[in-house]
């Protein structure tokens, strides 16, 4: 009897077992939303999103045209967003259509803007207006931010090639540009985060004018380490951000003369990493980490983790707020090494 009875206790175990792994996975807060099969190409780049109306808008780096530039066609694409919703719930098991919207004027822009653009960044909406950030060639001093309208009867945008805002870099980093911008409710102006806010003797971004007719204003904005890659605005004000490291940054971001010798720092600023970097100091140097983090306000101090995904093989650069969570999508960098994913976190 003795051992019926600890063999009962054995399998009451093991089920108890198996039932909290089912309750653990089953608060999973990641989920993929597969995208329709057109938009899961390497080469879509997507580095940037933003929701306006039923729609959530994914904007591809290179408008899918990246060799001709400027001068060519470029394209964003739209899906509804209860689509989405749907996938989440797991009513649908993917997304199946999908709009495609023509930019429009980019041609006309500046050569001194064509001759360096290496893509677009960031998508924010504000009412009918469009904001677009351009990220340069390493070599250029600054970056740049355009206005359009967006006309969703046409599926177009139309930017006013006259009018944009100078970004001007703080630090040459390597293949660092504004990816980050969002809205301010309170100020009324955007933001502009600059992709790295390393640097020890203090890091600052841009409050911008919603005409782009005004000076950008400088203002601090928290030590961060890892690449600030899109933001959002919540209704009441607060930042939400996506902070991604990748191990091919290594020496880009954490050992370029500003940063130097950071795990040590990282475990605290980041205890998600203590244990990792305790077991391997080099742990950094071959592995990836992202998360999206959150500011009650631009003013605050310090970033705040809210929710850490996997990083792998993922280039996370897009961010928009949705339902009780945010919409976060990858850059796959035209490259096998990496894949196309769209994906909700919920917090």
């Amino acid at each position: 009897m003795m051992g019926y009875k600890l063999n009962f206790l054995s399998v009451n175990l093991m089920v108890a077992m198996v039932f909290a792994a089912g309750v653990a996975i089953g608060q999973s807060n990641y989920k993929d939303i597969p995208l329709p099969i057109e938009l899961r190409d390497v080469n879509e780049e997507f580095s940037g999103m933003a929701q306006l109306g039923n729609r959530v808008y994914l904007l591809p780096q290179y408008g899918s045209c990246k060799e001709t530039g400027l001068d060519s066609y470029f394209n964003i694409y739209s899906i509804r967003a209860d689509s989405i919703t749907r996938v989440i719930e797991g009513k649908d098991t993917s997304l199946t259509s999908f709009n495609t919207l023509k930019v429009r004027n980019l041609e006309k822009l500046p050569g001194f803007i064509k001759n360096t653009y290496q893509g677009f960044e960031t998508l924010t909406f504000l009412g009918n207006a469009v904001y677009m950030a351009i990220e340069t060639v390493d070599t250029a001093a600054n970056c740049y931010l355009l206005k359009g309208t967006i006309d969703t009867a046409k599926n177009e945008i139309n930017i006013d090639y006259k009018n944009y805002v100078t970004l001007k870099r703080p630090f040459n980093i390597s293949n660092a540009g504004y990816e980050s911008i969002t809205w301010l409710p309170q100020q009324k102006k955007l933001i502009a985060f600059y992709e790295f806010n390393a640097s020890p003797g203090g890091n600052s971004a841009y409050l911008i004018d919603t005409s782009l007719t005004k000076a950008p204003e400088p203002v601090n904005t928290p030590f961060l380490y890892f690449r600030n890659t899109d933001a959002a605005t919540a209704v009441n004000g607060s930042i939400y951000a996506i902070n991604y490291f990748w191990d091919g940054d290594y020496d880009k971001y954490l050992n370029n003369g500003l940063v130097k010798n950071a795990e040590n720092d990282i475990k605290r600023a980041i205890p998600a990493l203590k244990d990792d970097l305790a077991r391997n100091p080099d742990y950094l140097k071959t592995h990836t980490f992202a998360r999206i983090i959150h500011l009650k306000n631009h003013r605050q101090k310090k970033w705040k983790t809210v929710a850490i995904f996997d990083g792998f093989k993922k280039n996370w650069e897009g961010l928009t707020l949705f339902n009780k969570g945010a919409l976060i999508i990858t850059d796959a960098n035209r490259s096998t090494k990496q894949v196309t994913v769209l994906a909700y976190v919920a917090f």
